[in-house]
């Protein structure tokens, strides 16, 4: 996240020896339906459905062609808008909301998507109107709007080449994460590292594995050119992918963890629904499900992490394994892991101990500020109210920020809707959870972020969706988030499967 002081942000930068070629994600293609965010001031937080029209034709830009379905470029509206857009403002178009979403009810502070002016706006609901409408307050504009029960869906984020709460029953998920969670466990990273040494000497066939956004669940077939001895890294040289000038391998350094050997060939084996598999797509093998099987060996799968669906021919497929202390495993088929299914309340595990009731902000109050600055969206900063300038304008002085000199305390002049009082201070009933929308307590200020996972000792994994970085906090740095709402604060809600 920025630090609000403002300095340049530090970042990495490839090895000078070979330039990585950016690599769009797979479901950019030309005809492909996506939604489309914008950069612009006043349309942030908001999703219009469109096509690609054009991908780029070289490794050295992500800028897309896309048509927008809903927006014109004539007042006639004949003519749809086409912009070129970078890959990180576009995602699939969210999926068909399944039967139990429709069924289920809305509840005061759930997170929405409300489709206004031709697009899909992030927001919270903050109060159940009766006869099927509902009030929904938008943090980046800080408008409530009401809305029908058929304009709204529930929020999701598209993060590492998946939705998230994903679209799939809650159970497989949880399933998957076990089995994920179950397969680090069984890997001693001195044993791999140890096997690594002794296996991959110059020249050696292997497959790699990336971390980037959109390509979990992905191994790409290269063979090793040199071993770095003291990062236990290796470089190597990709069999299908190439420079930035398209004629020469694409040369990277990956660590042991992200190196395997081939896995052994399948001879006459015939898949099954539910198998797990590896399907040959797009230069490398991706790890999917067999949904369906058809005649001829065709097959039905769904990849993992993106839920897209292909069919493949036997040749494109090979069973799954695990590479695991120098055996490969085959894993269990979908369904067959047994565990006890925990259910989780949607009641916010709080209890308010202090309320503040002023509506109106006068000399001296304790309050917090947020930011109409760009990456600093979705943080709030202790401050205090100096005076009122007129036409909705305060200055304020920061508690933890300092002016230029270093030592004097940073005032500001604010509008009114970037000051609210400072939340209710709250007891932790219950410890926080998996989902749990949060405030973290970094670089001076409270972030909005959401709990992604629950550690030993108190300590937390957050998400942070707005710079999709993760880090980990104690307890003592969070608080459940809350947002000021005509002069009340309303708790956000967990999303409950």
């Amino acid at each position: 996240m920025s630090s609000r002081r403002r300095q340049s942000t530090q970042r990495k930068t490839a090895p000078e020896s070979s330039v990585t070629p950016i690599r769009l994600p797979p479901f950019l293609k030309p005809g492909a339906a996506v939604e489309i965010s914008s950069d612009e001031a006043g349309f942030r937080g908001s999703w219009y459905v469109g096509e690609v029209v054009a991908v780029p034709s070289s490794d050295s830009t992500t800028k897309c062609e896309v048509e927008y379905t809903t927006l014109f470029f004539d007042k006639e509206g004949r003519k749809r808008l086409k912009e070129v857009v970078d890959a990180a403002q576009l995602r699939p178009p969210v999926p068909a909301m399944p039967e139990r979403e429709k069924e289920r009810d809305v509840a005061v502070g759930e997170d929405v998507d409300a489709f206004y002016s031709d697009g899909w706006w992030e927001g919270t609901v903050t109060e159940v109107l009766g006869d099927g409408r509902f009030s929904v307050y938008f943090r980046a504009s800080k408008e409530q709007i009401r809305f029908r029960r058929d304009e709204l869906r529930f929020h999701r984020e598209w993060v590492n080449g998946a939705w998230k709460p994903p679209i799939e029953e809650r159970e497989e998920e949880e399933e998957e994460e076990e089995e994920e969670e179950d397969l680090l466990s069984r890997v001693d990273p001195e044993t791999a590292r140890e096997i690594a040494k002794q296996m991959f000497s110059i020249g050696t066939i292997v497959e790699v594995s990336s971390d980037e956004e959109g390509f979990k669940g992905s191994w790409f077939s290269a063979k090793v050119i040199e071993h770095v001895d003291e990062e236990d890294k290796y470089l190597v040289e990709y069999r299908d992918l190439r420079e930035e000038n398209g004629i020469e391998p694409l040369k990277e350094e990956a660590d042991f963890l992200h190196i395997r050997p081939p896995p052994p060939a399948d001879e006459d084996i015939d898949f099954a629904v539910r198998d797990k598999i590896d399907a040959f797509y797009n230069d490398a093998w991706w790890v999917g499900d067999v949904i369906e099987s058809m005649k001829e060996g065709i097959v039905g799968v769904c990849f993992r992490y993106t839920g897209e669906k292909m069919r493949f021919g036997r040749q494109g497929l090979r069973l799954h394994r695990d590479w695991i202390n120098g055996t490969w495993q085959l894993p269990l088929k979908r369904g067959e892991m047994k565990r006890a299914t925990k259910k989780v309340p949607c009641d916010r595990n709080v209890r308010p101990k202090k309320a503040i009731d002023k509506e109106h902000f006068s000399g001296g109050d304790p309050v917090e500020v947020s930011s109409v600055e760009e990456g600093f969206e979705d943080s709030w900063f202790l401050a205090k109210v100096i005076e009122y300038r007129g036409t909705d304008k305060w200055l304020v002085e920061y508690e933890k920020l300092k002016a230029e000199d270093g030592k004097e305390p940073l005032r500001e002049e604010v509008n009114v809707f970037q000051i609210r009082p400072r939340p209710q201070e709250t007891v932790m009933v219950n410890p926080l959870e998996k989902l749990d929308e949060v405030d973290a307590l970094y670089n001076d200020g409270w972030w909005f972020g959401v709990v992604k996972k629950v550690l030993a000792k108190s300590n937390y994994l957050v998400h942070f969706p707005k710079t999709d970085e993760v880090l980990k906090f104690h307890v003592s740095r969070l608080r459940p988030h809350q947002e000021w709402i005509d002069g009340k604060w309303i708790a956000s809600s967990k999303v409950c499967f």
